[in-house]
């Protein structure tokens, strides 16, 4: 394609950009994740802090991978006062870029029974992380049962994403 085109006889040529619109929008995505990712990081969850007496708690530690679409696993233990299960998690999101570890505590709300903790959890967020930094995540599954994380991330990651992540109890270990 040529650069120079005439918009009818005897009119004056004017310069066409044809990919012009592809960079904004490149650029105005990008800008708009570093936003969403500054808000995260700036203003982490605070989970224990918002546990009441009857919510159990969670240890978690996972890893994520990404370029556009990422994968995570990791694992972690709830803690219900008397007894502590382990779990796994593996899951995914989109719109996301780099590696990151995360670790931290977090508050589960609405758990009616234990058995209602396994399933797949929703979140929408964004992290900004290049080396260490704070992250604070608030998912929710079908069940109605509400997990607020809140810990520390270290790696290079850039995020504004919406993560599908299951969880998954040691079936030996899990009351009904």
């Amino acid at each position: 394609m040529d650069w120079w085109r005439g918009n009818g006889a005897g009119s004056a040529p004017r310069r066409v950009f044809p990919c012009r619109g592809h960079l904004l929008g490149h650029v105005l995505g990008g800008v708009g994740l570093f936003a969403l990712g500054a808000c995260v990081v700036s203003h982490p969850a605070r989970a224990y802090a918002e546990c009441g007496a009857g919510d159990a708690r969670i240890d978690l530690s996972v890893r994520q991978v990404s370029f556009m679409v990422g994968y995570v696993w990791g694992r972690g233990v709830l803690h219900d006062g008397v007894h502590d299960y382990p779990f796994t998690v593996r899951g995914g999101g989109m719109l996301s870029l780099g590696g990151a570890g995360l670790s931290g505590q977090g508050c589960v709300h609405n758990l009616a029974r234990v058995s209602d903790f396994n399933g797949t959890y929703w979140t929408i967020g964004g992290t900004a992380t290049i080396g260490h930094g704070p992250v604070g995540i608030v998912m929710e599954n079908a069940r109605g049962v509400d997990i607020r994380f809140s810990g520390r991330s270290h790696g290079a990651q850039l995020s504004g994403q919406v993560s599908r992540l299951h969880f998954h109890m040691q079936a030996d270990r899990v009351q009904p």
